[in-house]
């Protein structure tokens, strides 16, 4: 007991440590795949706790965010998500995940995002404008080793165009990436403490790597190994958790490298809590970018339909995003 207790502790303070290093230091840029596919998340309810979600079996869809958690889905979910941002970015996603015979899970997502007129610059001034549009296609299996651990893995595939204006050729750029894989492990601990691990993007090649190609240009999806843990309790009376996670994007096209000028490394904390029968209140950061939300789950029959809504403010950018609804049902 003491043993888990002080591996758990240290866990939670290691991730805590990284996360203040995260903050205090400028971080390169992941550029559109930041700005398009890692904020905006898959649904409000994640959103509003700073997507972390790689250790919280609540999570949905947990095909996208740890398809270890899967081993543990025993009913069926579906969920339908819709956001729009500025300046012109709009976004969703649909989900659906259920248990399959006693120790496995399945389930599948599939995200958008898009965007009308994003103005490029050449650093200085504005060059042109772009529409871009980015599809996620997830498949994933869990399956329960034991009463505490599930493993799991999710195929994935993505398709992105640009459609650029005429100050900037007026061509249409597409790109179509390579069938990928990624890699889940969940573990429950005692009934407060849960943690996860993820590696995403991985290829089906030597380098284990992503890359997008199109005439002579190609684009990286990095690598990222996500760690994080869940701590579940009472505040008030009211259950409550804390989530943390800290991922890190190699952005190096080789196998693995361990030289942090190849990585970056980004921070997130989740916070939710019941305050009312079938009510949530949530905060959280991701990154620099604060969030905060709510939910609420009506009964209907034997069934529960969850209405979950979040606010995000992206730091660097001073954009502000109120638009974030969710509808979960539960069987």
């Amino acid at each position: 007991m003491f043993k888990k207790f002080f591996y758990l502790t240290n866990m939670l303070r290691l991730i805590m440590l990284l996360c203040v290093l995260v903050f205090a230091e400028k971080q390169a840029s992941l550029e559109n795949m930041d700005a398009f596919a890692e904020r905006m998340g898959a649904t409000s309810r994640e959103l509003a706790k700073g997507n972390a979600a790689v250790a919280d079996t609540a999570a949905f869809s947990a095909t996208y965010w740890n398809p270890g958690m899967l081993a543990f889905k025993r009913d069926l979910a579906i969920a339908l998500h819709a956001e729009n941002r500025s300046p012109d970015r709009a976004g969703g996603s649909f989900g659906i995940e259920s248990g399959a015979g006693n120790r496995m899970g399945i389930g599948m997502a599939i995200l958008f995002r898009g965007g009308e007129d994003i103005v490029y610059t050449d650093g200085y001034n504005e060059i042109g404008y772009a529409s871009p549009l980015y599809v996620f296609g997830y498949a994933g299996l869990g399956y329960r080793l034991n009463k505490t651990d599930g493993i799991g893995i999710s195929l994935s595939t993505a398709y992105d165009r640009f459609n650029m204006s005429k100050e900037l050729g007026g061509k249409t750029k597409e790109y179509q990436s390579p069938l990928s894989f990624d890699l889940g492990w969940f573990r429950y601990w005692d009934a407060k403490w849960q943690s996860g691990l993820q590696i995403r993007n991985l290829g089906f090649n030597s380098k284990l790597s992503v890359a997008w190609y199109r005439d002579d240009d190609a684009v990286l999806r990095p690598k990222t190994f996500e760690l994080g843990v869940t701590h579940r309790n009472l505040l008030l009376n009211k259950p409550a958790s804390v989530s943390l996670s800290l991922l890190s994007y190699q952005v190096a096209d080789t196998l693995f490298v361990f030289d942090p000028d190849w990585h970056i490394f980004k921070g997130r904390f989740g916070f939710e809590w019941r305050v009312i029968p079938n009510g949530d209140l949530r905060l959280g950061i991701d990154g620099k970018n604060p969030s905060w939300g709510w939910g609420y789950g009506f009964g209907i029959g034997s069934k529960t339909l969850f209405v979950d809504y979040a606010f995000i403010y992206e730091w660097e950018a001073d954009l502000l995003n109120p638009l974030s609804f969710t509808l979960r049902m539960k069987f």
